[in-house]
């Protein structure tokens, strides 16, 4: 009885790993079900022709720019402002 339990509960499992694979891979598809990068849409035919995107999305990669060197001679206080006079109140009349 412990082993038909047992296995009844490994083949459960077995299934469940079976039906949440991913599968055979698929091609990314573009909005119009286009594949990425072999085909393109031809919208006076209405469907998708082979042939590569005439325009391409550039990498998401940051260009790294060298650090703009500073150094302590070169870089001049900041210079100081003079308080501001105050003035009188007005005279009340």
């Amino acid at each position: 009885m412990r082993l038909s339990l047992l296995a009844s509960v490994l083949g459960l499992l077995a299934l469940g790993a079976m039906v949440t694979s991913p599968g055979s891979a698929t091609a990314a598809k573009s909005k119009m079900g286009c594949d990425i990068g072999t085909e393109v849409w031809d919208a006076s035919q209405g469907k998708c022709q082979p042939g590569t995107p005439k325009y391409t999305r550039k990498a998401a990669e940051p260009v790294k720019q060298p650090a703009a060197k500073v150094t302590a001679a070169k870089k001049a206080p900041a210079a100081k402002k003079a308080p501001a006079a105050k003035k009188a109140p007005a005279a009340a009349k």
